[in-house]
């Protein structure tokens, strides 16, 4: 999990200064890629309302967003691709200490328990965006 927060945040540092891009198409992160970094960044946005309503598409905001920020999420298996849709089997665990900003913070760590979701995801302008994401 602490891995695919670094790539995810390296592959935006890097796609939004231009470090180490030129014209290759090959360095360009792909659309598996980008759909994986909403995925298993959805517990750190969480902790901010507005930053988690911008990774659902509009419309399919939760409104339990504090059961999300306890939780972390990490891609658990092949996506399947059909255009602008994809669904990505998410594996949603406890044992992580809610973010958020401004808000009161539980010491202790989420107790939730391991569980395993289909999520779907919707390219919308160019962004992967969360359609659906159930937590149980």
């Amino acid at each position: 999990m602490k891995y695919q927060k670094l790539f995810a945040f390296t592959l935006a540092i890097c796609t939004l200064t231009g470090i180490g891009c030129d014209s290759s198409e090959s360095l360009k992160p792909t659309d598996e890629q980008n759909a994986f970094a909403s995925v298993a960044g959805l517990g750190d946005l969480a902790g901010d309302e507005e930053s988690f309503a911008n990774a659902f598409v509009s419309g399919s905001v939760p409104e339990n967003r504090k059961d999300y920020s306890e939780r972390g999420y990490e891609v658990a298996g092949e996506a399947t691709f059909d255009g602008d849709t994809v669904t990505v089997p998410v594996k949603i665990f406890g044992g992580v200490h809610a973010t958020g900003s401004g808000e009161k913070r539980n010491a202790k760590a989420s107790t939730a328990s391991e569980t395993e979701k289909t999520w779907t995801l919707i390219r919308v302008d160019d962004k992967w965006k969360i359609k659906d994401a159930p937590l149980s």
